[in-house]
């Protein structure tokens, strides 16, 4: 279920690798994630290769996926306020880092899957002073039913982000809320982190043994 709810996201998500960062910054959301969109099929045929290595698919991930997102926001949000308040300033840092790190790690994989998906996007209305605003589309899938995906957007000091993504009504934080409750229940923030490193260790190495049998 989570990889086809991601594998939807993704498949919009990822922006060309030519794309200048300082003119995505400037651009007002919708527009920010149509040309996101518009990118993406002109990206992947560009540069197909890299859906055969995911490391490098984890640096491009990095680099034009993760880098539009408020991390910090979408990672306190998941976990919640009373575990984010209840830790120090550097647990919550090593929290993000880890986080950040494996849905680098999940993006990555289902990207790498894609294929002819097409978006279409649903008109906002946005106030000049808004800070806040959801960017509506519907993915249209030739071999599987439509899914409605809106992205969550927050205007900051660095242009506008995106903190959350609803796919057909279910929120990425509240997905990853659920999955790591047991977690925070029994050992709290330093756990989670715990777990999320070692399935972060374990991702990598498969990659590199991966990786390793392809050039072999």
């Amino acid at each position: 279920m989570i990889s086809r709810l991601l594998f939807v996201f993704l498949s919009v998500l990822l922006p060309s690798m030519n794309a200048l960062a300082d003119d995505v910054v400037k651009l007002p959301p919708d527009i920010l994630v149509k040309q996101m969109v518009d990118d993406v099929l002109s990206a992947l045929k560009q540069h197909s290769e890299i859906t055969h290595d995911l490391t490098k698919m984890d640096d491009l991930v990095d680099a034009r996926v993760l880098s539009h997102f408020d991390f910090t926001r979408l990672t306190q949000l998941t976990v919640g306020n009373k575990y984010w308040a209840g830790t120090t300033s550097q647990e919550q840092q090593q929290l993000t880092a880890e986080f950040h790190t494996f849905l680098e790690h999940v993006f990555s994989d289902v990207i790498a899957q894609y294929t002819d998906q097409t978006i279409l996007f649903i008109p906002s209305q946005m106030q000049p002073d808004a800070g806040d605003i959801t960017i509506k589309t519907v993915i249209m899938d030739p071999r599987d039913e439509s899914t409605q995906l809106d992205f969550r957007m927050e205007k900051t000091d660095s242009g506008w982000l995106i903190y959350d993504v609803d796919i057909d009504n279910l929120s990425l934080i509240r997905i990853y809320h659920s999955n790591f409750s047991n977690e925070l229940l029994h050992d709290g923030v330093p756990g989670l982190v715990g777990v999320l490193h070692m399935k972060n260790q374990k991702a990598a190495a498969d990659r590199n043994k991966k990786n390793l049998t392809i050039n072999n």
